[in-house]
């Protein structure tokens, strides 16, 4: 063993035992407050933090924080490396000093974001504030800025924001700020702005400076889908108007607004529009035709976005947060109107948040090497602050964008070998007879315009030599090749030499229009960041060939000019906080602009609210750093719009914007052997589409053989326990024990109505009680159950105020176990799913397997003292030895640790992941009885559970479950080659079994919508896809669940809160065809369990 292994050995031991003490000792009432580690813990994680990444701050810091300390306010030594080594101390201290990495981060953010000034101080030309982005190039269009022009599409004013198609109105006081068709803004006032004469011949520099030697793979191992990421970036705030002389004017808007997919103009947002009620666009459909004649990634990029507009606007049409939404089909012309503009708006917010989360966690992240290095903090630009004076520091306030960051965007360098081959192909196809190696500007200006042009129907644009489908959609397999491919292909290094002789053209004209708009020069541009100006060309790039050759070219440093002084300007290399390895300036200014972009524009700050964007849209675009990117945002996308080519732990999702075989060297060095969770070959591609299968006898038939056609959950397990062998039958034989289902009747029944009893309110002066029957009693009665009398786990409660677990964290557990095991079909929550089961587990193992040791060894072994010691602490609810004694006795355990890991993980696999469908199953029934027409049904449950007649509840229970099953569909694979529903189906392909059709099959349930409480409950047991084992074994569950029930019907005169809180707050929705149900959590996320239902009953 290694002494870092021996290290993380110790620590993680002394975490446990400290995190335990917190837990022990911390007060039984929260009353909302949420809990904070204790020192000792917090200081072990910060041990740990240590071991892992390494101390925060070393000495060979200082030389940079010294230039910084003796510069303030002058320009400082910015190969000294100061803010590398600041962000490389904010994400380092983010684990270790929270609070006072938020501060040096709240000042960091506001240096950056007063690197530029705000509005601009200069702009090329005098804005037009009444002008309107132009269609088609052509003269812009005059317009009424006091009325939006998408008014047009209302019938009454609305009370959520939303962004104008052309960029308007993002600050109040300055409606044309940054709107399309404004003038590009000057930062930077040129003192040296040489005479044409004077300035060498913009082949020349390209010829000596820029064009591309050899091949020379990029250093931070960029992918080439990074840069096809960065052209979206760069096409959005970029739109140069070329028939305006002096190219002044900017088609697009400043801001972050995905106008490449949307359009800079209401005429353009349009034509993506369909305009039917649901706010969606039309399939695949992007706006910007500019993005056509690009490598094909950069497209395959904006349909994914174009993809996930569709998808949140599907999503907000069913969850309907506010209930205002209606069925298009019987809408009236005025309500669909209204209805699809705030669907849209509403879903282009959420759409544009997930496209700037994009771009702060997967670009920024990769610019600045934390994925790379495996860390998931980011710089946060969009927080709110103040001021050290007390001021707010501003958000909001709207952009401009520049002519120096207009040049600065140009990464032509950086360009793929098989992007380079890809480009030659174009120029070659739709440039005929045009020679790029000599074709002038004009020449190609004229050309392109002529030649690029895709049409005005946005549905017939294909890229890359796509087809469409009948649909009008693009193949998955298609998108997922392009992507893939442009994941593998390295991008080239940035620096002097190494533009593709085929983007010749495209670097003149960077050249000629720098000069054209008198840009300043790069040591002007330097002072102006703060930086200092270099003082011979051998400092600006060390290599003596190329700093010569610039010397002959421009003789005076000073007078080198912005656009080729960045691009051949000497690049980083790669360290913490430094990925993406530009030139020098390059590097301190990219921060600066996209804090700008992000920080100024309204919509992605103060107007970023969950009212805006629906609650579960504003948790949607939120990124989770447990997911196994490191913060990524852009993996959730891959694995949600191509999950068949995407599967679960596939670097190429996870990592997509860095080279897999350059992550997987890095992940090396990163810890706890994570690179091994990944799978880093080129995901396979699937057997065949899936196959759906709806009908009564064939659902029957295809889970009747779950040897032939299996799900997930065997799998799923054994990842869990460790892949130790589980011995079910033995498990379930001891719980489905006459006796036992005799003490788990009464025990169940007996902790329903104490549950009831404890978690009632009572309204002022009134005699009505309410009461969340799911949260607060049916979601927690597994809970107790397994925690007290069948694992052992400590519970806080008071009875027990020395527990170590809360009910709500504890159940929290359960529904994440249960989730993972039966549940989980959405990849981007494997992750997260299976570390959290994974945590949870080993917790729950810890226990019980030191009560089975005390059991088998007695107390004379660390082990059993250590449990008894526990259980005197901290166990009183505990009751679990006699059900573990039973248990021992049964399955002939010995004290060897094999057989007692095999015999907690046996115990853990049957009966944990079973508790949260166990509650939903009992929530469905519930609810379903609640309703108004169903009374009497109640009242007769509640007789018959007085009768003790069990068996004849169980038929009114499993009709509740035909008419709202809790599985809406189950996925299983094909172990060998089949026919299924006359389909033939081949070994791993995937078939999806409709249950909610299956139970609603009219040539099986005669009348299927209506309940018919005479119906055979074994029928419909066959098709609800449950896992018989644990709670919802057969003997068990029909032994228990009639005597909760009969507890719950028995409150007197029991109804819903008569608003919405009475009811569940759940959606169905289509997936593959199929109705499917999920449940939103009070923060609007999405959960396959209910979480909630307020009822109220009389004393």
């Amino acid at each position: 063993m290694s002494l870092r292994d021996q290290v993380d050995r110790a620590v993680d031991g002394l975490q446990t035992a400290a995190q335990y003490l917190a837990a022990s000792n911390a007060p039984l009432h929260t009353y909302g407050a949420r809990p904070v580690p204790s020192l000792l813990s917090q200081s072990l994680t910060d041990i740990r933090n240590v071991v892992d990444h390494g101390p925060a701050f070393s000495l060979s810091d200082l030389p940079a924080y010294i230039d910084a300390a003796a510069n303030l306010g002058g320009t400082i030594d910015d190969r000294k490396l100061l803010l590398e080594k600041l962000l490389t101390l904010m994400a380092k201290l983010s684990g270790e000093s929270p609070e006072f990495s938020l501060k040096l981060q709240q000042y960091v953010i506001g240096i950056l974001y007063k690197d530029l000034p705000h509005p601009p101080s200069g702009y090329l030309a005098l804005p037009a504030p009444n002008q309107q982005a132009p269609v088609d190039g052509s003269r812009p269009v005059s317009v009424n800025t006091s009325r939006d022009p998408t008014d047009a599409y209302r019938t009454k004013p609305v009370n959520y924001a939303y962004r104008p198609a052309d960029g308007s109105d993002y600050n109040p006081l300055i409606p044309s700020m940054g709107k399309a068709g404004s003038p590009y803004a000057r930062s930077v006032p040129s003192l040296r702005c040489l005479p044409p004469a004077s300035l060498p011949s913009a082949d020349l520099v390209f010829d000596k400076l820029l064009k591309r030697d050899e091949f020379k793979e990029h250093p931070g191992g960029i992918s080439s889908l990074f840069f096809a990421f960065a052209e979206i970036i760069i096409h959005n705030i970029f739109n140069t108007d070329f028939s305006v002389k002096g190219w002044t004017r900017n088609n697009a808007s400043s801001y972050l607004d995905l106008s490449p997919l949307y359009g800079n103009s209401q005429e353009e947002v349009n034509k993506v529009r369909r305009r039917d009620g649901t706010g969606r666009l039309w399939d695949d459909v992007f706006s910007d035709g500019r993005l056509i004649y690009m490598p094909p990634a950069v497209c395959a990029l904006l349909v994914l976005l174009s993809r996930n507009h569709n998808y949140v606007a599907e999503k907000i049409l069913c969850i309907n947060e506010r209930g205002t939404f209606k069925d298009i089909r019987v809408c009236d012309p005025a309500t669909l109107a209204d209805q699809d503009e705030e669907i849209f708006q509403r879903a282009r917010l959420v759409n544009t948040g997930y496209f700037m989360q994009i771009i702060l966690r997967d670009y920024v992240g990769s610019i600045l090497g934390l994925v790379r290095d495996g860390s998931s903090w980011r710089l946060d630009p969009l927080m709110s602050t103040r001021d050290i004076d007390h001021e707010v520091s501003p958000r909001g306030e709207g952009n401009v964008v520049s002519i120096e960051f207009n040049l600065l965007y140009r990464w032509h360098a950086a360009i793929s070998e098989p992007d380079e081959e890809w480009t030659e192909k174009l120029f070659a196809e739709s440039m005929k007879g045009v020679d790029m190696k000599t074709v002038s500007v004009k020449d190609f200006t004229a050309n392109a315009r002529r030649a690029m042009n895709p049409g005005p129907d946005v549905k017939k644009w294909t890229f890359g030599g796509l087809k469409r489908s009948a649909n009008g959609r693009f193949a998955d397999a298609d998108l997922a090749r392009i992507l893939q491919n442009a994941t593998a292909a390295p991008a080239h290094a940035f620096g002097a030499r190494g533009t593709p002789e085929v983007l010749r053209v495209i670097e003149l004209l960077g050249i000629e229009q720098g000069r054209a708009w008198g840009a300043c020069t790069l040591n002007e541009f330097r002072k102006f960041m703060g930086l200092n100006p270099y003082k011979s060309f051998l400092e600006w790039n060390p290599n003596e060939s190329i700093a010569a050759a610039a010397e002959a070219l421009y003789h005076d440093i000073d007078n080198l000019e912005l656009y080729v002084g960045m691009q051949a300007e000497e690049t980083k290399e790669p360290m913490p906080g430094a990925g993406l390895c530009p030139g020098y300036t390059t590097s301190r200014a990219i921060l600066a602009d996209a804090v700008a972009l992000t920080r100024g524009d309204r919509f992605l700050t103060v107007d970023f609210t969950p009212f805006n964007l629906t609650t579960w849209g504003y948790d949607d675009c939120q990124a989770d750093t447990a997911d196994g990117s490191y913060g990524g945002m852009l993996s959730k996308l891959l694995f949600r719009h191509l999950p068949d080519y995407y599967p679960a732990g596939s670097a190429y999702a996870h990592f997509p914007m860095l080279v897999p075989e350059r992550m997987k060297e890095f992940a090396k060095d990163l810890p706890d052997d994570v690179g091994r969770k990944y799978e880093w070959d080129r995901p396979r591609l699937p057997v065949g589409p899936t196959v759906i299968v709806k009908p009564y006898s064939e659902v029957q038939s295809l889970l009747a053989q779950p040897a032939t056609y299996t799900s997930s959950a065997r799998q799923r397990l054994e990842i869990l326990t460790g892949g130790v062998h589980l011995g079910f039958e033995s498990v379930g034989h001891v719980l489905t024990d006459e006796q036992q289902l005799k003490n788990a009747a009464q025990a169940l029944s007996s902790l329903t109505d104490a549950l009831i009893k404890k978690k009632q309110l009572q309204g002022v002066g009134a005699h009505t009680r309410y009461i969340d029957i799911v949260r607060d009693v049916i979601n927690l009665i597994p809970v107790h159950w397994l925690s007290d009398d069948i694992i052992g786990l400590p519970l806080k409660v008071e009875g027990n105020p020395r527990g170590t677990y809360r009910e709500q964290d504890l159940y929290g557990w359960f529904a994440n176990i249960g989730n993972y095991v039966y549940r989980n079909t959405d990849p981007s929550n494997d992750w997260a799913l299976r570390e959290q089961s994974q945590e949870a587990t080993r917790e729950i193992i810890r226990y019980l397997k030191g009560h089975l040791v005390k059991l088998t060894r007695g107390l004379v072994n660390v082990e059993g003292i250590t449990d008894s010691v526990l259980h005197w602490v901290s166990g009183k609810n505990d009751h679990s030895e006699r059900f573990l004694s039973v248990l021992v006795k049964a399955t002939g355990s010995q004290s060897s640790d094999s057989e007692l890991d095999g015999l907690a993980n046996s115990l853990l696999a049957s009966v944990v992941p079973t508790a949260a469908l166990f509650s939903q199953i009992i929530a469905h029934v519930v609810n379903f009885y609640l309703d108004e027409d169903k009374v009497a049904q109640r009242e007769q449950i509640v007789r018959l559970v007085e009768r003790d007649a069990n068996a004849e509840v169980i038929p009114y229970v499993f009709e509740a479950l035909r008419l709202d099953p809790p599985l809406s569909s189950l996925l299983l694979t094909a172990k060998s080659a089949a026919s299924v529903a006359g389909t033939a189906v081949a070994k791993g392909q995937h078939i999806l079994v409709d249950i909610t059709g299956a139970t609603h099959d009219p040539s099986t349930f005669e009348s299927p919508k209506e309940p018919n409480y005479g119906r055979q409950p074994r029928k419909v047991a066959d098709v609800l896809g449950l896992d018989r084992r644990g709670l919802l074994s057969r003997d068990l569950f029909d032994r228990v669940v009639p005597r909760i029930l009969g507890q719950i019907f028995k409150l007197k005169n029991l109804r819903r809160q008569p608003t919405q809180s009475g009811q569940l707050t759940r959606f169905t929705e289509k997936v593959h065809n199929v109705p499917e149900q999920s449940y939103c959590d009070m923060n609007g996320r999405l959960t396959p369990f209910p979480g909630s239902l307020i009822v109220q009953f009389d004393e």
